[in-house]
């Protein structure tokens, strides 16, 4: 009598095939690169934002100067001072706004500025 072969099956081999592992690699890439826009766009933010910051604490100081000053040391128009950050400093001084006060403008420009910064005040005769 013939002895009964038992065939046994071919061991199923796991893993992944490489199309499963080339569309798996084109997500991961498609989120990495997602995330590198964000953080650029992030980046871009914070240096407008910083830049902004800069050119405020200049008007600031700049105002707060002329405040200082005493009244009638206020000079209707100043010559512009150039930062080393790259910003522009003007002010201008308006005493026919008011009669015992001199409206101050100080403008900011910089060439990481949208727009100038502008702060006004109003400097009184005590």
């Amino acid at each position: 009598m013939k002895a009964l072969q038992v065939i046994q099956p071919k061991p199923r081999q796991s893993g992944f095939t490489i199309l499963e592992v080339m569309i798996a690699i084109s997500i991961l890439a498609i989120g990495l690169l997602a995330v590198f826009s964000g953080q650029n766009m992030a980046i871009q933010g914070n240096n407008r934002a910083s830049n902004l910051t800069e050119g405020m604490t200049l008007a600031q100081d700049k105002l707060e100067e002329l405040l200082a000053l005493p009244y009638d040391d206020v000079d209707a128009t100043g010559s512009p001072v150039n930062d080393p950050g790259g910003y522009t400093i003007t002010w201008a001084v308006d005493d026919t706004v008011f009669t015992h006060g001199k409206l101050i403008t100080v403008t900011v420009t910089g060439q990481g500025l949208r727009n100038p910064i502008q702060l006004n005040c109003i400097k009184t005769l005590l």
